[in-house]
């Protein structure tokens, strides 16, 4: 870059010129942009702090070294006001140890007092919500969806390299992929339909087409949960793919993925750990360790956790990650083989059962990470007949799932698939207290804005 250019320049590129290219910089004209965090008012010289989602740079306004008007303009200037400054770079005694002495300088003057606290960080989380923008001005705050982001395109990224089609399919349809109660109805002109709870249906169709198929989307489900787990509204990583020969191959796929999801994070996301003050997680290897329904529950049974129902609930979610930590050292577990009744129509039951069983197995599985679930799934019922079969154990009617059922008559593959909760698996890798302070605009029984 010569001197005399003019660009944008943000913290990252700053701090690379100053550790880099240091003596050319001194004079340099850049265009610099942020939020003002600190103004100090000496009076014939104004300081202004300015933050960028990368650092912080300092503008500094000296009597006969800028225009009045610039200094007129800096004194007005209020916290998370925001800046662009235009002027000359120069080496300074301080922390970054440069300066901006602008020769152009805009502010949108922000209104005082703040209603959050974006430099003490006092604010609850319920309130920051409500001032979502500014909340993300805290670094550590921004830290936590830049990690996020990272996630969702190293799954998107080793899909696609590895033969897989990204599909984009409705939210709004005629039926409920999962059976149940659980979803929000809305009116479609004349006609009743429903927010999706997954993309279920249609990925499983597309199976039949583009036989490995992926999707990064919202999901719906109409529970009143008031947990810190439990949102109406999720991202949902979801994979579904044709030809497999058992539950075996979803298992080793989605070993794959979690492992380049957590390599990217190694490689791109240190200085965001950095800056939340949490330790990296450790690279998963396969394989991850597996054990059966039946054997968690003599588990949870040796353990004192009752069930909720047939359900395994949050508590022994913890205490089979801690077998797992203590047994394999590892924060994974995937659990297999879950009953028939607390699985959707869908899944594909096991021909024979042990007898020893009090209920019908499926080929399912759910995966717990430092014991919570984030990923379920497991292989589909593609048979005709057999799936005609189950809609109506489930005390569901085969006619209400109109062109999803028919289209098994056509020569579905054998197939299956699993959905992963983004917002889950981000909350428990930077181990946060809540859901909500890994989801932008949570949804929830008592919130819809903002």
């Amino acid at each position: 870059m010569e001197t005399g250019a003019l660009e944008v320049i943000t913290m990252r590129k700053i701090k690379y010129f100053a550790s880099e290219l240091s003596p050319k910089m001194d004079g340099m004209r850049v265009r610099v942009a942020g939020w003002a965090t600190r103004i100090r008012d000496l009076g014939n010289i104004v300081f202004i702090r300015v933050r960028d989602r990368e650092g912080e740079f300092q503008i500094i306004c000296k009597k006969g070294e800028v225009d009045d008007s610039l200094l007129k303009l800096a004194k007005k200037i209020t916290p998370a006001s925001a800046i662009i400054a235009e002027g000359i770079l120069r080496i300074a005694k301080n922390k970054e140890g440069f300066e901006i002495v602008p020769e152009k300088l805009y502010g949108n003057i922000a209104d005082s007092p703040l209603p959050i606290d974006i430099f003490q960080e006092t604010t609850e989380l319920d309130k920051r919500i409500d001032y979502r923008t500014l909340d993300l001005r805290i670094l550590k705050h921004n830290a936590i969806f830049r990690i996020k982001s990272i996630i969702a395109n190293a799954f998107r990224e080793y899909l696609l390299k590895n033969g897989f089609v990204e599909i984009h399919t409705p939210a709004i349809g005629l039926y409920v992929a999962e059976g149940g109660a659980n979803v929000f109805e809305v009116k479609y002109f004349d006609k009743k339909a429903y927010l999706r709870q997954s993309p279920q249906i249609y990925k499983q169709l597309m199976t039949g087409a583009l036989e490995k198929v992926f999707e990064v989307g919202p999901a719906f489900r109409a529970e009143p949960s008031y947990t810190i787990r439990h949102l109406t509204e999720f991202i949902s990583l979801d994979v579904e793919m044709a030809w497999i020969r058992d539950i075996e191959d979803l298992l080793d796929l989605l070993e794959d993925i979690l492992i380049h999801i957590f390599k990217r994070l190694d490689e791109s996301g240190r200085k965001f750990f950095n800056i939340l003050g949490v330790e990296p997680p450790k690279i998963p290897k396969k394989p991850f360790p597996v054990m059966s329904y039946r054997e968690a529950l003599m588990i949870l049974n040796n353990e004192g956790v009752r069930l909720e129902g047939k359900d395994i609930p949050q508590t022994g979610e913890k205490v089979l990650w801690k077998f797992a930590k203590e047994n394999y050292d590892s924060d994974f577990l995937f659990i297999t083989d879950y009953p028939w009744e607390i699985r959707p129509f869908y899944a594909m039951k096991y021909e024979k059962i042990d007898n020893r069983l009090e209920y019908t197995p499926t080929k399912s599985m759910d995966l717990l990470y430092r014991g919570m679930e984030i990923v379920t799934g497991g292989q589909r019922e593609h048979r005709y007949d057999v799936l005609k079969r189950q809609i109506i154990e489930k005390g569901l009617r085969p006619e209400a799932f109109g062109y999803y059922l028919d289209m098994f008559r056509f020569g579905m593959p054998p197939h299956g698939g699993f959905a992963i909760g983004l917002d889950r698996l981000t909350m428990m890798i930077l181990n946060l207290s809540n859901l909500r302070e890994a989801v932008l605009y949570p949804r929830d029984p008592n919130r819809l804005e903002p």
